[in-house]
């Protein structure tokens, strides 16, 4: 049995880095098993979840025909497919197994006759923890923005008792109840706002450096680049300018709540 001498051969990137460095590899000759093949084509740079054997980056593929001419194998022990629906993915194992069973003389139910790989089921998995982790991630961000609010209920505090004097002498010139609480209530949630925004600004300040770190470890990579999601902005505004108004409340009540001839002689 005699090989074509123009046997074709695709290379991963890595590996034609090692053979061609940064020169063109297509069109040029490498040696597999003594035999000349010609590249054809190289793989772009891509990050795998899974792999058979190692990354495709580090592989040279070439025909099943051409294969089985050197090697005389004639059979497969892996086959890779991709249903074109997502959704339909467990008809389409289903059929594999009933397709392999019906030429293969086995029964399609028997698990054990056909090993099928689901990479879909392992997204899918892999989905839920990381809902899971945003969930967790959640739940610590949002005991944090509490933790603020209490933080912002205690300035106000703090500052409706160093200015009972003031209260009670707007109060006694004839401020009504509601304008003593709405100067707490906006005091407390521009408070907020300023924070929040300092946040923003830091948040924005480290995505920015990270991103122009030049991505050279492998293991960066799979981290990617982090990037600002404008719809969680817009949600903890929205409940910072919440906490920011509740916050102020109770002190914006105490507040109003003083006695105009006992604060005047408050100390």
């Amino acid at each position: 049995m005699t090989l074509n001498r123009k046997a074709k051969v695709g290379l991963g990137s890595k590996l034609k880095e090692r053979l061609f460095g940064n020169e063109d590899a297509v069109g040029k000759t490498v040696i597999i098993n003594k035999i000349p093949f010609t590249v054809i084509g190289v793989m772009i740079d891509k990050l795998q979840m899974g792999m058979y054997n190692g990354p495709d980056w580090d592989k040279a593929t070439i025909p099943a025909t051409t294969f089985a001419t050197i090697f005389g194998q004639q059979y497969l022990s892996n086959i890779v497919y991709r249903p074109k629906d997502v959704a339909q993915v467990e008809e389409v194992k289903a059929k594999i197994s009933q397709v392999m069973g019906a030429k293969y003389k086995f029964d399609p139910k028997d698990k054990e006759a056909l090993s099928l790989w689901d990479v879909i089921e392992g997204q899918r998995i892999f989905n839920k923890v990381l809902t899971g982790l945003q969930i967790f991630l959640g739940i610590i961000g949002g005991m944090t923005l509490l933790i603020a609010g209490v933080g912002v209920a205690n300035i106000m505090y703090v500052a409706v008792k160093e200015r009972t004097r003031e209260i009670g002498i707007k109060m006694a010139l004839g401020a009504k109840r509601l304008h003593v609480m709405s100067q707490f209530l906006l005091e407390s949630l521009l408070i907020a706002i300023f924070g929040g925004t300092l946040g923003i600004l830091l948040s924005l300040m480290i995505v920015q450096v990270w991103r122009a770190i030049p991505i050279r470890a492998e293991w960066m990579q799979w981290l990617g680049k982090p990037v600002i999601s404008l719809e969680v902005a817009v949600i903890t505004a929205a409940i910072l300018g919440l906490i920011g108004i509740f916050s102020g409340v109770f002190p914006s009540q105490r507040a109003a709540s003083v006695n105009p001839v006992n604060s005047l002689r408050y100390e």
